[in-house]
């Protein structure tokens, strides 16, 4: 069962982040390709510089839900006294080429990450953050 989080920038014309992310937990899986503003999500990936410092931390970033475009939505927490982090995701992908109909595909997942597979992961969002940076990509894998 391979277990894993990935962003990957996309191209795009305008200043806001093209984020393809998907994932995949105990059979449920889901992608998405969601915007997400520069700014917010460098922030986000600050929040995430030695995560967790403490056993009751929570980190929460939305892209920003809507009734019309695909979005995500990802919960970081403490899972234990040894710093591993729970990883909560929630993938909604609208399928936009159909607007008569409302095509919508939902995953919801969770899995646990040991700190260093975690700390590379905040390093690649860093580089995935900066708009320029297409192709780029941060992968979150359960390495046990």
């Amino acid at each position: 069962m391979r277990e894993y989080l990935e962003f990957e920038q996309l191209s795009e014309i305008d200043d806001e982040l093209k984020l393809r992310i998907k994932g995949e937990s105990d059979g449920f899986a889901g992608v998405a390709d969601c915007y997400v503003n520069e700014k917010q999500f460098q922030g986000f990936c600050e929040q995430l510089i030695g995560f967790p410092k403490k056993r009751e931390d929570i980190i929460r970033f939305s892209s920003g839900e809507s009734e019309q475009i695909s979005y995500f939505n990802i919960n970081l927490s403490c899972a234990d006294n040894s710093g591993w982090i729970l990883v909560a995701v929630k993938i909604v992908s609208r399928d936009t080429r159909y607007p008569r109909d409302e095509v919508c595909s939902t995953a919801s997942f969770s899995f646990k990450v040991e700190p260093a597979a975690f700390d590379r992961f905040v390093s690649g969002l860093f580089r995935v953050s900066v708009i320029k940076n297409v192709g780029s990509k941060a992968v979150l894998v359960n390495e046990t």
